[in-house]
């Protein structure tokens, strides 16, 4: 009998060995199509993860969202509990992600070492408050910078390795380049304007003018609540005042061109403003044979300096994440200092880690080392979590400001009012 016994108990446990547990799955979102080039690892049939997979039993599932519903989803998501493990998400979202929890906050002596070994400005990106951080901005941040076209710079007698660096070469620069038509209207633009989509896409466009005159989405950079939106300033008001008069009273800008970018690329625009990483990837197809050269937006006077919009993409962790560890585990080492070298090489972009900076391609790359220089002026927007309600309000009025004769003051003081209106909810 007891040999039945033994053998029974034999049988049943044989399962228990047979089959060894399966990989974890985590799932990953990221923006799909060409919105940044953080996410060409994910496009180009490469599997930046493979290696952290083999080491760790794991499986990351890769999956594209489009960008213009991606921040509804995202939400929704969160709403059903069915949030993904791993995202990569706008850095002007996370506000809103950091303040109701939604988002795993990074170990702190991770946090410590990271802003301890990154350049200044992804300092800026990844610090919300303290030393507190709440995810790792990717490789290849986006800077908005002014790109000219130097041969029409030299056709006009302009120096072609000179950017407008003041508000007055700006306009004066703008006035020199633009070519009219017979009967009055553009057949090239000096300065493309952006002036329609979305309130963000125009912000994002013209924030090297607030910032640059003073203004500020909020005073308090880091405050989830609180702070104050400063738009109505004299500077404010003059360099909007500019902004509409290169349009209505300079005639050298104008409302029926397509896109900055676009029109810049086709060479019917000298100078146009915009997220240079747009520029450099679109340009070898688009414009071969464009002579082009890329400098910070102009800054207001002599004695001031130029503002430089940086954004970034950030993968965080989200706290429904049944494996937060590993999450926490997985985009700490797709971040860590040697991916990021081997990622921005390999994509032909520019690392985050200082060591990496000093090492070659980088330190010898024209391209990387010119862009290095708009770094210092580098500002993100603040993590308020009224920003999409302050972004919407500033946009609408430089909207308004372009497109009619409201006085830029009048404006101006709308949207800083609707702006700490929100804040003071």
């Amino acid at each position: 009998m007891k040999k039945y016994l033994l053998f029974f108990a034999v049988a049943l446990a044989i399962p228990l060995f047979s089959f060894a547990a399966g990989p974890v799955t985590l799932t990953l979102w990221f923006p799909a199509g060409e919105i940044t080039a953080d996410t060409l690892p994910f496009r180009d049939g490469s599997n930046p993860f493979a290696q952290f997979e083999a080491q760790n039993n794991c499986k990351i599932n890769l999956v594209a969202v489009d960008y213009d519903t991606m921040r509804q989803k995202i939400l929704t998501s969160l709403a059903g509990g069915k949030a993904p493990d791993i995202a990569f998400v706008d850095d002007s979202w996370k506000g809103v992600y950091i303040s109701d929890g939604s988002i795993v906050q990074i170990p702190a002596a991770d946090a410590k070492a990271w802003l301890g070994a990154v350049s200044p400005e992804i300092v800026a990106l990844s610090n919300a408050g303290g030393g507190k951080m709440f995810g790792y901005p990717s490789w290849g941040i986006d800077a908005y910078a002014l790109t000219w076209n130097k041969d029409i710079f030299k056709e006009v007698g302009l120096d072609p390795n000179t950017a407008p660096k003041y508000w007055k070469d700006f306009r004066d620069a703008s006035q020199k380049t633009a070519i009219a038509n017979s009967d009055g209207t553009m057949k090239r633009v000096g300065y493309a304007v952006r002036h329609l989509g979305e309130p963000a896409g125009i912000v994002d466009k013209w924030d090297w003018l607030i910032e640059g005159a003073g203004g500020k989405l909020n005073t308090d950079p880091t405050a989830l609540k609180g702070g104050s939106v400063l738009l109505d300033t004299p500077d404010m008001v003059a360099g909007f005042q500019m902004a509409h008069d290169m349009i209505w009273v300079d005639k050298s800008t104008s409302l029926n061109f397509p896109d900055p970018r676009e029109a810049f690329l086709k060479g019917i625009a000298a100078f146009q403003i915009s997220e240079l990483v747009s520029i450099q990837v679109r340009q070898p197809t688009e414009a071969p044979g464009l002579n082009w050269g890329f400098a910070p937006a102009p800054a207001k006077a002599a004695g001031s300096n130029p503002s430089v919009h940086i954004s970034a993409w950030d993968t965080v962790v989200f706290s429904q994440s049944p494996n937060k560890e590993l999450g926490l585990k997985a985009i700490k080492w797709f971040n860590s200092v040697e991916n990021d070298y081997a990622q921005a090489k390999k994509y032909s972009s520019t690392p985050r880690y200082l060591v990496n900076w000093a090492k070659a391609p980088f330190n010898t790359d024209a391209k990387a080392q010119q862009f290095k220089t708009l770094l210092p002026y580098g500002r993100p927007y603040p993590l308020t979590l009224q920003l999409s309600q302050i972004i919407d309000a500033t946009g609408t009025a430089i909207q308004k400001i372009l497109h009619t004769d409201t006085p830029v003051e009048q404006l101006l003081k709308e949207a800083q009012d609707k702006g700490n209106a929100a804040i003071q909810q």
